[in-house]
């Protein structure tokens, strides 16, 4: 059985189209907790998820995405998992969490997720 949910967004106000965008950034949070956040492509559903979510709501406009928000929100997005990891680096690393922060520790996210911030807001000032 399809969850009322899933149905509800493909019928609601971003349409189908704009629904399925989000519900597949939405779906990235269930691949994070499941499989991704094991391994070194922790990032990757957080770059998915930022990319997708903000252009559903140009898709469900009919309007193409511009290059700079699907970009923009990857590297936002990779960038909050990197800070958002840095307050649970132990936790994490003590019940076998081992995802691309964990491995570089604390300061080494700290560095990366830095790196990303402004590579990502570069980006969407020089989008203009």
């Amino acid at each position: 059985m399809v969850p009322f949910s899933f149905i509800a967004n493909l019928l609601g106000p971003l349409g189908f189209k704009g629904g399925l965008v989000y519900m597949f950034g939405i779906s990235m949070g269930v691949a994070y907790n499941f499989y991704f956040k094991f391994n070194v492509f922790s990032w990757l559903p957080y770059a998915l998820a930022f990319a997708a979510l903000p252009s559903c709501i140009s898709i469900s406009k009919n309007i193409n995405p511009p290059m700079w928000m699907w970009l923009g929100g990857a590297i936002l997005g990779s960038a909050a998992h990197f800070i958002n990891v840095i307050k649970d680096m132990d936790q994490d690393r003590a019940s076998g969490i081992g995802g691309a922060p964990q491995r570089l520790g604390k300061r080494g996210s700290i560095i990366v997720a830095v790196v990303l911030t402004i590579l990502g807001i570069a980006l969407l000032i020089n989008s203009r």
